[in-house]
């Protein structure tokens, strides 16, 4: 198992999905509604020296992690660890920080046994039992046309997805994490809120992303596949975290 600290700011898919965002932003933060962040999260519109506090925090706590018994908790064995300093304005924004706020991301490459796939939630009613699209709380997985496995799922502070590819040979993309209300009723692609860097799977191996949560909402995952011009959504799964 490896282990990479890295103090640099990424650059990458993430970097192009900061630069497309600020190209695009219509709105500035200060005239959107002020994000209700959880408690140890500063306030929206917080001073620069909270937030830059705040990140340092998160980023040692991060660093003094033991990721091999997080990875293991899960049910895998952990093969790589990274974290890396990005400049992500998407997530910045939805919390209410600074644009150009440097916070941390983690990634990882794991061997997981599992999870199967759970494709949404279940209601009981008058009639019997069925299926529906509303997203559920906790973690969810659902399988993916890759062939492949794509998880959302909160832990120790934090929000991560992941994609178990399970196909022959190798394939690249990047995982991204959207929010999307909590109130909604399936797994669409909402407001970006974090953008895994551009990696390649070879079969049977699971990637996964992860940064600290800072607000409760509807999060959905989906792993974005290279083809020969740009990328294809292979597939989501959503849930409330």
């Amino acid at each position: 198992m490896r282990t990479n600290l890295v103090r640099t700011v990424t650059a990458g898919v993430g970097a192009c999905a900061v630069a497309l965002s600020l190209a695009l932003a219509a709105v500035p933060a200060s005239a959107a509604s002020a994000p209700q962040n959880l408690p140890g999260v500063p306030e929206a519109g917080s001073p620069r020296a909270v937030w830059e506090a705040w990140a340092a925090d998160e980023r040692a706590e991060a660093e003094a992690t033991d990721w091999e018994a997080d990875s293991a908790a899960r049910g895998c064995e952990l093969d790589e660890v990274s974290i890396s300093d990005e400049v992500d304005v998407s997530y910045n924004r939805a919390m209410g920080a600074p644009d150009d706020l440097a916070t941390h991301r983690v990634d990882m490459v794991e061997s997981c046994d599992g999870p199967a796939a759970t494709g949404g939630t279940t209601l009981r009613t008058g009639e019997g039992t069925v299926s529906t699209l509303a997203i559920g709380s906790g973690s969810d997985c659902d399988s993916t046309s890759g062939p492949g496995t794509v998880c959302i799922y909160k832990s120790s502070g934090r929000i991560y997805a992941s994609w178990k590819y399970r196909g022959s040979g190798s394939v690249s993309g990047f995982l991204r994490i959207y929010r999307i209300p909590t109130s909604a009723s399936g797994c669409y692609r909402g407001d970006t809120w974090l953008t895994g860097p551009e990696r390649t799977w070879s079969s049977g191996m699971t990637r996964s992303i992860s940064k600290t949560r800072t607000s409760y909402s509807g999060y959905s995952a989906h792993i974005w596949k290279k083809v020969w011009i740009g990328h294809t959504d292979w597939g989501s799964t959503c849930s409330k975290l």
